[in-house]
């Protein structure tokens, strides 16, 4: 019984990292070190004068450069900040032998959160990619956040739209 009673609880310890909330809750750099930080991401010190980068059980490679399933950046300049997280789970391969993305991973579970909380803006294209963007009225921050997934890797972005 003590066995399932800890088996129940892994689940839920394991969604600790970056909730709905703290996104909405980050409006400058200090804001997002102090989400990053006080959820286990580390530092990672790239030679960057423009960008700040944390990432979640980073493995470092001299030869590859580090790696991370769950990447946070933040631009200085803008003040714009963006996840990287991997969707693919190792629940096995599909029929044409890629990686099976799990349904209940951390991208999905606050991409339904901002589509639940926030009110659908536009698709704006930043960089070449599309993202679905959305305002939240409850945000601390400027601009939308928006979102979108590529290669097995589901990118949310806060975007401050460009001025026409």
């Amino acid at each position: 019984m003590k066995r399932l009673v800890i088996l129940l609880f892994i689940p839920t310890l394991s969604y600790s990292q970056i909730t709905f909330e703290e996104i909405m809750y980050i409006n400058s750099e200090k804001t997002f070190k102090r989400v990053m930080i006080e959820n286990g991401f580390e530092y990672e010190d790239i030679d960057d004068d423009e960008f700040i980068f944390y990432g979640l059980n980073i493995k470092r490679d001299s030869l590859e450069g580090s790696k991370s399933s769950f990447w946070g950046s933040y631009f200085k300049e803008s003040g714009e900040f963006m996840f990287q997280i991997g969707v693919r789970s190792s629940l096995g391969s599909d029929f044409f032998g890629g990686q099976i993305e799990s349904e209940d991973n951390i991208y999905n579970e606050l991409t339904k959160k901002i589509k639940k909380n926030c009110k659908y803006y536009d698709v704006l294209n930043e960089n070449g990619s599309d993202y679905v963007c959305y305002s939240c009225s409850q945000s601390t921050y400027k601009g939308k956040i928006g979102f979108y997934k590529s290669d097995g890797i589901g990118y949310i972005k806060h975007i401050i739209p460009k001025e026409e």
